[in-house]
């Protein structure tokens, strides 16, 4: 008998670490002066935002109702095959890494926005986790949905997890030519050391 209601402890950690990230990052920014703003066209004035965004959004939404839906089906209705203890320790390790991972990337992101949106001022962050991945946030949503699949293996949880990596890869896609056409070489020359979610491989 494995303790699955632990799952939401885990899920908790995650979100507490990223709130955590988030208000030292905004704690930080008040006292912090904005940098320049971006690289315009000087017709542009109104803030830049990637197509879609908001569409894009709806599909990491959309992985979480799946995700929290067969999490709720597995923990009151019991519908689960038992794993392995190394194999739950794993998946909650991943949340807990995914959780630390978007706390590191906040505090590196000083221009954070829900929405893929540039405002004057907006910094590209090239720092923290930054330094070896482009979408560290989107890979630390990766990590809590694939140590969710690992803990909870139930088709549910699998269909969220393979949706949430189509929302990071969806959106990753959608504001890299935004950030190019914002910040120019400088965008091109960190992108080019630098892969979109795993260190060396992708």
């Amino acid at each position: 008998m494995h303790v699955l209601p632990a799952i939401y402890a885990a899920h908790a950690a995650f979100w507490l670490l990223f709130a955590a990230g988030d208000l030292a990052a905004r704690l930080r920014a008040r006292r912090t002066p904005a940098g320049p703003a971006p690289h315009r066209d000087a017709n542009e004035r109104a803030p830049m935002q990637a197509p879609h965004a908001g569409l894009l959004i709806a599909v990491h939404m959309v992985a979480f109702a799946l995700m929290y839906m067969g999490i709720g089906r597995a923990v009151f209705g019991r519908a689960t095959p038992a794993t392995p203890f190394v194999v739950r320790a794993t998946g909650a390790l991943l949340i807990v890494a995914g959780g630390a991972l978007a706390a590191w990337a906040r505090l590196a992101f000083a221009s954070w926005r829900f929405r893929a949106r540039l405002d004057a001022g907006h910094r590209l962050a090239t720092g923290g986790p930054f330094r070896f991945v482009r979408h560290p946030i989107y890979a630390a949503l990766d990590l809590l949905a694939l140590g969710t699949t690992l803990w909870v293996p139930t088709p549910l949880t699998i269909l969220a997890a393979v949706t949430m990596v189509l929302g990071g890869e969806l959106r990753a896609r959608g504001e890299e030519p935004l950030l190019e056409r914002a910040f120019g070489d400088e965008y091109l020359a960190y992108r080019r050391r630098t892969r979109r979610f795993v260190p060396g491989l992708y």
